[in-house]
C-alpha cells in the first residue's frame, strides 16, 4: 500500500511540473469544453458516444467538442504547436516517447483507468505505452484501437487458396498479364512485411529493432539487428520477386487504388491496414474484394546461396508492426480540466465503447478477446463478410507482428527518418544508394551489396547517420 501511494504521490509531483509543452508555453486557461481529436472516420461516432454521456452525467461540467484528425501525421502538429493542440488527441503508440519526453503529455493518474488499461490490454501494448521520465515509469498512452497490415486482393482474378503464398498472386498475375503485389508506401511501416517476417513454422527471425531499449533522456537504444542470413535471403528473394514481370511492385505516381483498380488491373492485391478499406473496395468493388493474411513465401536457392543459416525450401510468411491507437492528455490542457479528461478517457477506452466504434467505424479493438466479440457481430448480421475478414485478419496478422519499438522520439527518428528506408527501396531495386553526393552504398545487388546495405540500415538505426566506411567483413554489430 506504501508503494502504491508513493507512486501517486509522485505523479502529483510530476503532474504539477507540466504545467505546458516546453518552457514558454502556458497552460490554457478552462473554458468549459473538453476538446477530441479522433481519426477522421471516427469523429461522428465519437462525438454521439461523448454526447451521450454528458447527458446521462449531469454533474460532467463540460461540453465536449470532437474532431477527425490525420492522426498518423498528428503528433507532428501537437509538437509544433501544442496550444493549438486538443485537450485529448489520438496519436499511434510509437508517438508516445516522443510526446512524453517533450512535455506536449500529461501521465495518466486515474486510479481506475490506469487498473483498466492493466485488466484490458495485451502485455504486448502494455509494454510500449509508458515513458521514463526521472528514472520513473509513467503511463501516457491508453489504447483503444489496435491495427496490423494484411492483404487486400481482386477475388475475381485471385482464388482464395492463390492469396494464402506470393508465389499464387504471381501465378494469378501471369494468368491476368499484370504484376502480383503492391504496397501503400515505401516507408520503414509499410515495409514491415519484408522485413519482419518470420519462419512459418516457429514464429523465428533474426532481426531485433531496439531491443530492451529505454525510454529515458539520453537512455540505452537496446540492441538491434537486420544483418542475419534470413534477413539476407528474403532481401534476396524479394529482390527476385520484383524484378519479375508478375512479381511485386511499387505504387504508381497514380497511387496504389489505381493499380489495384478492377479496371486498370495494374496490379492485383496490396498489403495494407484497415484504414485502406474504404479506398481498397472502391477500388474493387465490394464483391470483388477478398481480405487475407499477409501470404507466406518460400526461399529459392538463388536467395539462399552463400549463406548457412537458411535453406531453400523454408518458408516465412510476411510480418507487421501490430500497433495500438491511443488517447493522450495534452500537457497544455488547463488543470482543472485533468480529472473530467481521464473520466472522459476511461468511458471512451471502455470495452462497450470499443465494440461500438468498430461497428460504426471498423475501428479494431485493441483489448484482449476482441476476436469473439467481433465473430459475433458477423453472426448477427452487424457488420459485412468483408468488415468481418478485415477485422478478423487484422486480429490474425497481429500474431505475426510486434508493437512499433520506438519508446522514444530518438528512436522515432532513427527508424524513419534517417533514410534507411530509403536504403530498403535501392536494395529491392538493385539500384545504387546516394546520399549527400557520395555514393555511400554503390552495389546493391550481390551477396556482399546486401550485406552492406543492411549493415548500413542497422547502422543508421543506431546512430542516426551513415558510417565513415564499412567494416573489413560483414556481418558486423553496428
Amino acid at each position: 500500500m506504501k508503494r502504491v501511494t508513493a507512486y501517486f504521490l509522485m505523479l502529483a509531483m510530476l503532474v504539477s511540473l507540466l504545467s505546458g509543452c516546453g518552457k514558454d508555453k502556458k497552460e490554457e486557461a478552462d473554458d468549459g469544453v473538453i476538446r477530441i481529436w479522433v481519426g477522421e472516420e471516427s469523429a461522428e461516432y465519437f462525438q454521439k458516444a461523448c454526447d451521450a454521456y454528458v447527458a446521462e452525467h449531469s454533474d460532467f461540467g463540460y461540453k465536449i467538442e470532437v474532431k477527425g484528425m490525420d492522426t498518423g501525421s498528428v503528433a507532428g502538429t501537437i509538437t509544433n504547436d501544442p496550444t493549438a493542440a486538443a485537450d485529448i488527441y489520438t496519436v499511434a503508440h510509437d508517438n508516445i516517447g516522443k510526446l512524453a519526453s517533450t512535455q506536449c503529455a500529461k501521465p495518466i493518474t486515474d486510479e481506475a483507468l490506469i487498473k483498466q488499461v492493466q485488466d484490458d490490454n495485451p502485455a504486448s501494448f502494455q509494454s510500449v505505452i509508458y515513458s521514463t521520465l526521472n528514472d520513473k515509469k509513467f503511463l501516457y498512452g491508453v489504447p483503444y484501437i489496435s491495427q496490423a497490415l494484411f492483404l487486400y486482393y481482386n477475388k475475381a482474378l485471385v482464388t482464395e487458396e492463390q492469396a494464402k503464398t506470393f508465389e499464387g498472386l504471381q501465378e494469378a498475375a501471369k494468368a491476368a498479364g499484370t504484376k502480383a503485389i503492391t504496397v501503400t508506401g515505401d516507408d520503414g511501416y509499410n515495409m514491415s512485411f519484408a522485413l519482419l517476417a518470420t519462419k512459418a513454422d516457429d514464429h523465428s527471425t533474426t532481426v531485433k529493432i531496439f531491443d530492451g531499449a529505454e525510454s529515458v533522456s539520453g537512455g540505452a537504444k537496446g540492441e538491434s539487428n537486420c544483418q542475419g542470413d534470413d534477413t539476407v535471403a528474403i532481401v534476396r528473394w524479394l529482390q527476385a520477386y520484383a524484378a519479375d514481370p508478375n512479381g511485386f511492385k511499387w505504387a504508381s505516381p497514380d497511387g496504389w487504388d489505381a493499380d489495384l483498380d478492377k479496371d486498370n488491373k495494374g496490379v492485383l492485391a496490396v498489403i495494407g491496414g484497415a484504414w485502406h478499406y474504404n479506398t481498397a473496395k472502391a477500388a474493387l468493388g465490394e464483391s470483388n474484394l477478398g481480405i487475407a493474411m499477409i501470404p507466406t513465401f518460400t526461399l529459392t536457392e538463388e536467395a539462399c546461396e552463400g549463406l548457412s543459416g537458411v535453406k531453400a525450401g523454408d518458408v516465412y510468411r510476411g510480418g507487421t508492426f501490430a500497433d495500438c491507437k491511443c488517447f493522450m492528455v495534452n500537457a497544455n490542457s488547463a488543470s482543472s480540466k485533468y480529472a473530467k479528461e481521464q473520466e472522459l478517457i476511461k468511458y471512451l477506452s471502455s470495452k462497450e465503447i470499443q465494440n461500438e466504434s468498430y461497428v460504426e467505424c471498423l475501428n479494431v479493438p485493441a483489448y484482449v478477446g476482441a476476436a469473439d466479440y467481433i465473430k459475433k457481430c458477423y453472426e448477427d448480421g452487424k457488420v459485412s463478410e468483408s468488415q468481418y475478414n478485415l477485422a478478423a485478419m487484422q486480429v490474425s496478422m497481429a500474431e505475426w507482428g510486434i508493437p512499433q519499438p520506438f519508446i522514444t522520439g530518438t528512436l522515432n527518428t532513427y527508424y524513419y527518418s534517417k533514410n534507411a528506408p530509403a536504403v530498403f527501396r535501392a536494395m529491392i531495386d538493385r539500384t545504387p544508394y546516394p546520399t549527400t553526393g557520395d555514393k555511400v552504398l554503390e552495389e546493391t545487388e550481390s551477396l556482399e551489396g546486401v550485406r552492406k546495405g543492411l549493415y548500413l540500415i542497422e547502422y543508421l538505426w543506431m546512430h542516426g547517420v551513415s558510417p565513415k566506411e564499412f567494416p573489413a567483413a560483414l556481418p558486423e554489430k553496428a
